[in-house]
């Protein structure tokens, strides 16, 4: 899921758990933490999941773009 609409979908799935955690936390009576705590967890792994995905492929395309620029100074011009 390197596409940015698959990232765009990671970030708001996590923050829609995110917010629905800490909203079952604040106002769900007795079972606040049965319900809150988990919801919350899911939406802070998926959101960090999506902030690792978004440096990895920038750390990838950085890379590439240093072996393409090695590779053009690399080879003998003809001229």
């Amino acid at each position: 899921m390197n596409t940015a609409s698959g990232a765009f979908f990671t970030w708001l799935l996590g923050l829609i758990f995110v917010v629905g955690g800490i909203v079952f936390l604040i106002f769900l009576g007795d079972n606040n933490l049965l319900f809150g705590l988990p919801y919350l967890v899911i939406g802070l792994l998926l959101c960090y999941g999506a902030w690792r995905l978004g440096k990895s492929a920038a750390r990838r395309a950085a890379e590439e773009a240093a072996a393409l620029e090695d590779e053009a100074y690399s080879t003998p011009r003809v001229e």
